[in-house]
């Protein structure tokens, strides 16, 4: 039996439907990752701010 059939029969016989998932799963992580570097980013801008009015007192 192929890998492709093993793997349909394991869910149930509609493999789109898994594939499909899959793809959702990385949309969302992709999402979540995109989110965090925005986050991480606003921080070094506002660490940054800070050091610089450190150094200026």
């Amino acid at each position: 039996m192929s890998k492709f059939a093993q793997a349909a029969e394991e869910t149930n016989g509609d493999p789109i439907q898994d594939v499909s998932g899959d793809n959702d799963l990385l949309f969302l992580k992709k999402q979540k990752e995109d989110e965090i570097r925005m986050k991480l980013d606003q921080f070094a801008r506002e660490l940054s701010q800070v050091k610089k009015q450190r150094d200026q007192h």
